[in-house]
């Protein structure tokens, strides 16, 4: 059964500065860029099938890089975009505190939802929705899944069956890499945030 990869892109300037992105074309900067290169080379030896990314550039540009020393393709997918911000948009994180919405970003996904934006439970929505269209015609994988922090949050809780107010406390860094075995039976957490410089993947 195939094994997904999933991948955080790498960091931008707007990422260091606190400043809320949604979907705008902000690049990698060179953080960002250095920390996808660390993450190619850690997987330069695992064998992967295919690459699917959030169409957002910062995910883009870590899908290309990661792929560079592999045959697989770079596929786009829109279900893996970052979550919907709206009103939130070129606004900082820290200014957010008491709005409602962000107050209760995990505590209550379903409802939670900045003005014009998404609800978390409807990025999981779209994002499983992506995934399980690869998954038709996946071979046995890997497969890497280029996307962003709380994307990445969604599709853990949906394939492990947890709540996602649960996976509030998941680490998720820049180029960090979470591995899960998805079978009939079950879905199997394999390894979470693995970074660089840790230890290379068997």
């Amino acid at each position: 059964m195939p094994i997904l990869l999933l991948i955080r892109h790498g960091e931008t300037d707007w990422n260091r500065s606190g400043q809320v992105m949604g979907n705008q074309p902000i690049p990698l900067n060179q953080t960002g860029e250095r920390q996808a290169l660390a993450c190619a080379e850690m997987l330069a030896q695992t064998p992967i099938t295919g690459i699917v990314t959030s169409p957002v550039l910062r995910a883009v540009q870590t899908a290309h890089i990661v792929g560079r020393s592999h045959a697989a393709p770079v596929h786009q997918a829109p279900g893996l975009s970052e979550i919907g911000v709206g009103a939130w948009i070129n606004r900082y994180w820290k200014d957010l505190a008491e709005d409602p919405a962000k107050r209760d970003w995990y505590a209550h996904p379903d409802r939670a939802r900045p003005s014009g934006g998404e609800t978390l439970r409807e990025v999981q929505q779209r994002a499983v929705a992506a995934v399980e269209q690869t998954l038709q015609v996946a071979q046995d994988g890997p497969y890497v899944f280029v996307s962003h922090g709380d994307v990445i949050r969604a599709l853990l809780a949906h394939y492990l069956r947890l709540d996602l107010n649960a996976l509030r406390q998941a680490r998720i860094d820049h180029a960090g890499v979470s591995g899960i075995e998805v079978t009939e039976a079950a879905t199997h957490l394999l390894f979470l945030n693995h970074r660089p410089g840790l230890h290379r993947l068997a």
